[in-house]
């Protein structure tokens, strides 16, 4: 019996585990499906408010582009002029550190006001000449360090000259800063060189897979969600695998006892009746818990009326003497010859 039991609790125990691990296993999957869409949407959200802050900065130098004293300042070409009209345009636009009135033909660097206006400046600033080329973050960190925007200026379908507005990064960092980032962590990329990040990042997984562009420029969003299950959820998974564990093989413990304690006081009534019943004492009654050991008491009662009955509808033994004759010439018919009636 005790062999069964061990066998019975051990499937038990593989059951509940199987059960256990396999809703865990479901569980994480699906949890970690629900964390990687919320790290999705969070990063969609943030490209979309980057985007429509790009655009709305676009859109204040489309304007200052469209500025009549603008248009006469690069037409007459005079740096006093141009330097004039550009302090004026940093007044209008927040978060402005250098505006820049350029002509067509520029084609050096300014090293001379800050944030200095490198080779990379220069090279939108040429662009600008074909089309108007998407923000981008220059210089080193520092006071050189700048947010670029370039626009065209046109009069009559010609370009006459470029604006090249140096903006504070921060301007578009600082909204990242506000971002939730519970579980999730986000990188503002500009091709390969990361502007900011926010959140804490996972060391065992990649962010390349996951990516969500801004529109209106060359940035993207890299996330990365957290797919580890932390301490406290891990404790409450195990203790629901375990505490089971524990009491099935608590209750088989129990069971085993009761079985093994009532088989054993089932046997000694059986065998009591069997005694009786044997010596023709039997009781009407003999305890037994089992509902099985009832039918084996009533089976043995049954039978030992059988084998009375039995013994009552059998004949006697008979007592009467055999005759036995030895003598080999004794005749049967001579024998009442001499007697007359």
């Amino acid at each position: 019996m005790r062999k069964m039991f061990s066998l019975l609790a051990l499937a038990m125990v593989l059951i509940i585990l199987t059960a256990g691990f396999g809703i865990y296993w479901l569980s994480s999957n699906e949890t970690n499906t629900a964390k990687k869409e919320a790290a999705a949407a969070e990063a969609k959200s943030i490209a979309l408010g980057l985007s429509a802050h790009l655009t709305l900065l676009n859109k204040t130098l489309d304007k200052m582009a469209e500025d009549p004293d603008v248009l006469n300042a690069v037409n007459i070409g005079n740096s006093g002029l141009l330097r004039v009209n550009a302090a004026r345009l940093e007044k209008y636009l927040p978060n402005a550190l250098k505006i820049r009135l350029l002509l067509p033909d520029t084609n050096t660097i300014d090293e001379q006001d800050k944030p200095r206006m490198g080779f990379a400046d220069l090279e939108m600033v040429k662009e600008a000449l074909t089309h108007n080329p998407f923000p981008s973050i220059h210089g080193d960190k520092g006071v050189d360090r700048h947010l670029a925007i370039t626009r065209s200026i046109s009069q009559n379908g010609k370009v006459v000259g470029m604006i090249l507005a140096s903006l504070d990064e921060n301007i578009i960092l600082n909204g990242l800063k506000l971002i939730p980032t519970k579980n999730s962590y986000f990188e503002l990329r500009q091709g390969l060189q990361v502007l900011a990040a926010i959140g804490t990042k996972n060391s065992t997984s990649s962010l390349d897979g996951n990516q969500q562009p801004i529109a209106n420029s060359d940035w993207a969003i890299y996330y990365q969600y957290d797919d580890s299950m932390d301490m406290a959820d891990l404790s409450l998974m195990l203790s629901i695998i375990i505490i089971p564990c524990l009491i099935a093989l608590g209750l088989i413990f129990i069971t085993h006892r009761w079985l093994s304690s009532t088989l054993s006081q089932d046997l000694e009534s059986l065998m009591k009746a069997f005694k009786d019943i044997m010596a023709g004492s039997a009781h009407s009654h003999y305890p037994v818990e089992l509902v099985e050991m009832h039918a084996a008491v009533s089976n043995l009662m049954q039978f030992k009326r059988v084998l009375d009955y039995s013994d009552r509808d059998s004949p006697p033994p008979s007592h009467k003497s055999d005759i036995t004759v030895t003598d080999d010439n004794f005749d049967l018919d001579d024998l009442f010859d001499d007697f007359k009636f």
